[in-house]
């Protein structure tokens, strides 16, 4: 029989076909696991402190977005679709209590992101990052901090208040898109999120990193932490600014530095000899090895910061294959460009090396390919009078010029350009006696973890689409969307410390029971997804059936410090 459910319950229950015998279906999942943690953290109870109801009502704001983590957790659904997931999953494991469980709809969610944009601000999470630095002993000694784009379909005319849904430089490569830009800073402990700040969509990162710093000094109460980012940061504004509270800052420079191109055109009239600091096995390309070396080079910036050269094996293969494609592409474009001559617009030498150059340096190529022009002269006999030709008839020799296209690759830029690849230019103002090279690298290389947390974002919680029209209700979700990447983050960071100190190489939550050496989140969310307990109801007398949880399932909740009764104690009737 298919399932029934009465009004605003949240069990399953399925009948025989006499209707005499019930069997209740309570599903639990990986809530009771997620409220653990958001009950540790008391997220509830802080967002409820500083978000106040203009009503007394059974659900509570603090509450309601906690229940909006957990959907974004286990499965993201639009606003509107709430009631459909929250109706077969029991209340108490949400945190909730039956009547609470009748109180969520899309209406009481949509005004919880009212106020949270409106009034949670800084000091919801402030409190959040000290109770989280406090609770787990987070290391604060060093902060990464990057942005990314959230990307949203449609208008948004009404999006006028800060931030703003407006376009601006789209690292979804979506410009015809509008978006906000989504700021965040981790720890180097589990790049676990403390702060994050939601922009407008055409604000620039390298306007944000002084007032970012200022917040960071604040929060953490030290000036003398560690601030990682990328090239944005690498202007003599901010560095200067760091530098002037004490603080220390390790960033790469951007190509458009002219320390920068010095250096690289140094390289590419004599190759350098590199010396290896570090070997690493990249799991994520298919177990290469990367090598990184550094080299003797200018040893400081016109800032007077420390400046150091390093070169990985994996980034130049990466840019060989990159110009090697934009090479294709030129090629293709060329090869198109010398069907079309001595057509149209096309007919005069300059008209056809103009377009040449433009596709060479729309594809930066200018460099590496050569090209020329061959030229034929046709000439043919022109009658000049009209009419059927009669012998004797007044004719004249015409000429006409044929251009032929000839593209070569200059082989001596090819391979002086190869000896720049995979080099970047780390800047700093650690010490050499605070922080060797190798030090300052190790640094930088963990900046890839903070940027994974935006893939996860992206791809496992679907932070787009939105489907919410008003702008403020955009942003408040955005910021539970901060809340739900803490969560992930910390749980990933108690099950990694406990197997690192209990000598655990990896568990097989994979399927197929594979073994996993770095446990995630959503795959832990896998694990528990089909956790439920039941009850039979017969004509005379009921029955329990709980939960029966497997080996792995009470190992992950014993390495989480996760309580068993968590998820084996039943609700009294």
């Amino acid at each position: 029989m298919p399932a029934k459910r009465r009004a605003g319950e949240a069990i399953t229950r399925r009948r025989d076909t006499a209707g005499k015998q019930i069997l209740e279906i309570h599903r639990l999942g990986a809530h009771p696991l997620i409220q653990f943690f958001l009950e540790r953290l008391g997220v509830a109870r802080i967002l409820d402190k500083y978000i106040h109801s203009n009503r007394d009502g059974k659900l509570s704001h603090g509450t309601a977005i906690c229940v909006l983590v957990h959907n974004i957790l286990v499965a993201r659904d639009p606003l509107y679709r709430l009631n459909e997931w929250i109706e077969p999953i029991e209340p108490r494991a949400l945190g909730l209590t039956a009547e609470q469980r009748l109180a969520i709809n899309d209406d009481r969610m949509a005004r919880a992101l009212d106020q949270l944009a409106e009034y949670g601000g800084r000091g919801v999470f402030f409190q959040l990052a000290l109770r989280a630095i406090k609770l787990f002993r987070l290391a604060t000694q060093r902060m990464h901090f990057d942005t990314t784009s959230i990307t949203f379909s449609g208008e948004y005319r009404g999006s006028v208040r800060e931030p703003r849904i407006t376009q601006g430089h789209n690292k979804d490569h979506r410009p015809d898109l509008k978006q906000l830009v989504f700021g965040v800073n981790v720890t180097s402990d589990g790049a676990v999120p403390l702060s994050h700040g939601v922009f407008s969509g055409n604000r620039n990162d390298d306007t944000l990193h002084r007032d970012n710093f200022d917040g960071l000094r604040e929060l953490l109460a030290k000036d003398d932490f560690i601030y990682v980012a990328d090239c944005k940061l690498c202007s003599k504004e901010n560095l200067a600014h760091i530098d002037s509270f004490d603080g220390k800052f390790v960033t790469v420079m951007p190509r458009s530095r002219k320390e920068d191109a010095a250096f690289r055109e140094q390289l590419r009239r004599k190759a350098a000899r590199w010396r290896v600091i570090l070997t690493v096995e990249r799991v994520d390309r298919e177990h290469r090895i990367d090598t990184y070396a550094t080299t003797k080079g200018p040893e400081e910036t016109e800032d007077g910061f420390r400046l150091i050269w390093i070169r990985s094996s994996a980034k130049a293969e990466d840019d060989r294959k990159y110009r090697e494609k934009k090479l294709e592409r030129a090629k293709a474009a060329l090869e198109d460009l010398a069907g079309r001559l001595n057509t149209r617009k096309l007919k005069t030498r300059k008209s056809i090396l103009t377009a040449a150059k433009k596709i060479r340096r729309d594809q930066q190529c200018e460099d590496f390919l050569r090209v020329g022009l061959k030229t034929k002269l046709l000439s043919h006999t022109r009658r000049l009078r009209p009419g059927r030709p009669k012998p004797g008839d007044p004719s004249k020799r015409v000429s006409k010029t044929i251009y032929e296209l000839e593209v070569s690759a200059n082989a001596l830029r090819l391979r002086q350009e190869a000896n720049t690849d995979g080099v970047f230019p780390v800047v700093t103002n650690l010490s050499k006696k605070a922080a060797k090279k190798l030090d300052v690298l190790q640094i930088y290389r963990y900046q890839p973890h903070l940027e994974r947390r935006f893939e996860n974002l992206k791809t496992e919680y679907a932070v787009t689409p939105v489907y919410i029209k008003r702008p403020q209700r955009v942003v408040g979700l955005v910021h539970v969307y901060f809340l739900a990447l803490m969560v992930a983050a910390l749980i990933e960071r108690e099950i990694r410390q406990a197997m690192a100190q209990q000598n655990i190489e990896a568990l097989p939550i994979y399927p197929e029971q594979r073994e996993c050496k770095a446990p995630t989140t959503p795959r832990i969310v896998d694990l528990f997804g089909c956790v439920e307990w039941f009850r039979h109801i017969g004509k005379d007398e009921s029955a329990i059936f709980p939960v029966r949880l497997s080996a792995m399932q009470i190992e992950i909740l014993r390495l989480l410090g996760v309580p068993r009764k968590t998820y084996e104690e039943q609700p009294i009737e």
